[in-house]
């Protein structure tokens, strides 16, 4: 018998690679979690395991840590070892891993795919695959990197001891980073300035801990001989650094963060430069300002002060305030962190006013465009990617949209209706209407529907309490403060009102409004507690920097323009709860966000005077913005009902690299489709289905491929069916029976068969019918079925002796059970 994937590494490969000098040091096996699957209210991780192949690694004299140049994928003995080795994936197993070459083997023969000529070959014989010396002088060779230099000691550091369970995709981000650093450092300074690197990670992928790592392994290779400066936008950012930075370095390593004024009780601006060695800061704790004027760093730092500047969330430029920190060091090391890399664009022929080329020149100083001004990622790891590693959670969306967001008020419609200040209650004339349509994307802004928020929270109520329950960890991104506000009033009554039907007691903050202008100090609570504080009806306060690992579900009320907004919003479900058992998160669309999926990260150039935004995305929304002396909120009560209707549910599946929605009746024929290419009908269906292991090579080659049956069965509210009903309903057009009905069935209509036989006999196979009803296929191929008090009693498999083979018999009876 031929040898499995495990056998055929452990028996076959693992021999040869001792023998061509790759031992355990120098072996790193890969391995990822299970997969994770959109099953259920909470999804799951997947029955069959992660990934495991090796990285193969080369290394240099005493050097604490081997350089991974190659993946070797391992097959099992049977298979062809070229069978998927073509030259695409070969590409994207190097860009993955950061490596230059991808093998496969079968324990005989292996196949060779090597990036930098883009040239597969094989298969070859294993015994002739490149010994440790000949890899080694390969990788210097085609990466132009002098092993032998101070500088390419980077590449062999080890990870802090704090943080040293790394991902392979943030060690390989790391060592891209250091090849594009040590590449730059051996070309020498032409370019006017230090080497630029950009990493592109997915919203929790975990970019602080490899800013950590990347840090560690430079003061280890003795390449930080001036301070470090961590550069980010807010508060949050700023204690995640320092924790991650001082639990690497320890209290001893001058590791300072400046706070604000009056912060944690100090009067002044705390935590002085003198002594720092890597300094932690926000632009506003900086003091940075557009003139310079007065800054804390112009007073404490004078020029070319780093050895490295990281940018953290580099994409929110905060357009203008912190270009001198990057200015004032053009010989630092500049490495910019984002999940969302901003490109600037200017529309075709439109002539660019003298005023627009200054905002352009003066927003490209400071990274508004990243990759003009970083160069091309030189690693990049998407939110697909990661679901699919199973380091990030599973998503399902459900799209929802209010049917009077389809009209257009215009200004006379909403005079006639009864105009009022949402905030004074007083009625509103002709005057105080700035515009003379309102549309979908003014709702909740500038013009208050007064049924719309109260229906669109029921719908949404009605969704969580059919999905988990109403109980969980929830983010509303509203349009501003005012809707924050009375979607949480509208929440609380909900919740209350089910309390009361419920007869359970209501939990503390159940729903609460967390913008700029309050509710901040509830995240805290929200994040630790599964006990309170469940729904956070926010506007962007909790768009970036907020990691809340629990979070259930993500809830868009608002509309949105902006990609780089969009995605860094989604990216607050994205993080796996293993306690509570938290591999899927839920997105809820009322306003058609969900379509910035797949779309590029482009910025329209700032408006001159105008400021711009974080992102230069959508502006407005901002929490109090437009909410000040003189504004007027129009609300209306509108002459008809609001009714919210669906509209469709969607998976979030790896497509090319980008996470994208496949509506879940596409997902069910694509799911359909691949049981159809085994099985053209439904007797050889049904004959492949009663025999466990081309079953179980049937379902895994669907999981393989990334398609999860389960998800069919509950999209389609199929719970109570077997996965052979649910195939052969939509595969076969068969009549689909809930797992109890075809148990039932199969006893009644194999009535003359029961009576024709031993009647120990005709008890242990009707007890498969009881048995199916309570757990479908799987229940009739575990051993514990034997174990069943019924079935013992009457003989198990030796009552079915009396009517031949027993494996003949069982075959037999799962025919009669699915035939029915």
């Amino acid at each position: 018998m031929a040898f499995n994937e495990e056998e055929t590494r452990f028996h076959l490969i693992d021999p040869v690679l001792r023998r061509k000098g790759y031992d355990d040091p120098q072996r790193i096996r890969l391995e990822t979690p299970a997969p994770v699957e959109p099953a259920g209210p909470k999804g799951r991780r997947s029955k069959r395991g992660g990934r495991t192949d090796y990285l193969l690694c080369v290394q240099v004299g005493d050097m604490p840590k081997p350089l991974p140049v190659a993946v070797l994928e391992a097959k099992r003995e049977s298979e062809d070892p070229l069978k998927g080795m073509e030259q695409a994936k070969g590409y994207a197993d190097c860009t993955r891993f950061d490596v230059l070459y991808v093998f496969a083997s079968n324990g005989h023969l292996y196949g060779d795919f090597d990036k930098p000529s883009g040239i597969q070959t094989g298969p070859h014989p294993l015994e002739d695959f490149p010994s440790h010396p000949d890899l080694c002088a390969r990788y210097a060779k085609d990466k132009g990197v002098d092993l032998a230099s101070i500088d390419a000691a980077l590449l062999f550091q080890a990870d802090s001891p704090a943080w040293s369970a790394t991902r392979y995709y943030q060690d390989a981000a790391i060592r891209a980073a250091f090849e594009k650093i040590i590449l730059a450092r051996q070309a020498g300074p032409p370019s006017g300035h230090g080497p630029r690197v950009l990493l592109t990670l997915a919203t929790g992928a975990g970019k602080t801990i490899i800013a950590t790592n990347l840090l560690w392994r430079m003061a280890q290779a003795g390449l930080l001989p001036k301070p470090v400066l961590f550069l980010c936008d807010r508060d949050e950012l700023r204690e995640q650094a320092y924790t991650r930075l001082k639990a690497a370095f320890g209290g001893n390593a001058r590791i300072v963060e400046t706070e604000r004024r009056g912060e944690r009780g100090h009067g002044a601006v705390n935590n002085a430069a003198a002594n720092a060695r890597i300094h932690i800061a926000t632009y506003q704790t900086l003091g940075i300002d557009e003139n310079g004027d007065g800054s804390f760093l112009t007073d404490h730092y004078g020029e070319d002060s780093f050895s490295v500047i990281i940018i953290d969330e580099c994409h929110r430029s905060a357009w203008g305030k912190w270009s001198q920190a990057l200015t004032r060091n053009p010989n630092a090391i500049h490495i910019g962190l984002t999940a969302t890399p901003r490109k600037l664009k200017v529309p075709k022929n439109e002539k660019k006013s003298k005023d627009v080329e200054a905002a352009i020149a003066a927003d490209d100083a400071i990274t508004a465009h990243n990759v003009e001004y970083f160069g091309e990622p030189v690693y990049e790891y998407t939110l697909a990617q990661a679901q699919e590693d199973g380091y990030l959670a599973a998503c399902e969306i459900v799209k929802r949209k209010a049917d009077i967001d389809a009209r257009i008020f215009t200004r006379e419609e909403i005079l006639k209706a009864g105009v009022r200040d949402i905030k004074t209650g007083k009625p509103l004339a002709e005057e105080d209407l700035t515009r003379k349509e309102y549309t979908s994307k003014d709702f909740d802004d500038e013009l208050f529907i007064d049924l719309r928020t109260p229906k669109m929270c029921e719908d949404l109520f009605r969704l969580l309490c059919e999905n988990g329950g109403p109980e969980q960890k929830v983010i509303i991104f509203c349009t501003r403060d005012l809707h924050a506000d009375r979607v949480a009033m509208q929440m609380n009554k909900l919740y209350a009102q089910w309390c009361k039907q419920k007869g359970q007691p209501r939990k503390d903050d159940y729903a609460f409004k967390c913008t700029a202008s309050g509710g901040a100090d509830k995240i805290e609570v929200m994040r630790g507690s599964g006990e309170r504080s469940f729904i956070a009806c926010t506007v962007d306060l909790l768009e970036a920097g907020v990691d809340i690992e629990r979070l259930n579900a993500v809830v868009f009320f608002r509309y949105l323009q902006s990609a780089i907004k969009f995605y860094q919003m989604v990216g607050r479900g994205t993080r796996i709860h293993e306690e509570t058992q938290k591999y899927k998160f839920w997105l809820y669309d009322y306003t058609g966000v969900t379509d910035l999926f797949g779309v590029d990260f482009i910025t329209q150039p700032p408006h001159p005077g105008g400021g711009g935004g974080s992102d230069g995305g959508d502006g407005g929304g901002g929490g109090d913005a437009g909410e000040g002396e003189g504004s007027h909120v129009a609300e209306i009560r509108a002459p008809y009902d609001v009714i919210v209707n669906a509209q469709g549910r969607f998976i979030l599946a790896n497509r090319g690299g980008v996470a994208t929605p496949i509506p879940v009746d596409d997902y069910r024929r694509e799911v359909i489709a691949r049981v159809l290419a085994e099985a053209h009908n439904l007797d050889d269906f049904r004959a492949l289905w009663i025999e466990a292991k081309k079953r179980r090579q049937l379902i895994d080659h669907l999981l393989g491929d990334h398609y999860v049956p389960d998800l069919v069965r509950d999209a389609e509210q199929m719970d109570e069916f077997d996965l052979f009903d649910v195939f052969g309903k939509y595969g076969y057009n068969a009549r689909a029976l809930k797992r109890p009905e075809r148990g039932a069935e199969y006893v009644s209509a194999n009535a003359a068969w029961f009576a024709g036989m031993d009647p120990q006999s005709a008890i242990v196979l009707k007890g498969l019918g009881t048995q199916f009803a309570q757990g479908g296929t799987d229940a009739l191929e575990k051993q514990e079925l034997w174990a069943v008090p019924e079935i013992a009693r009457a003989g198990g498999l030796e009552a079915l002796r009396a009517l031949g083979k027993p494996v003949q018999v069982m075959r037999d009876a799962k025919m009669r059970l699915f035939g029915v």
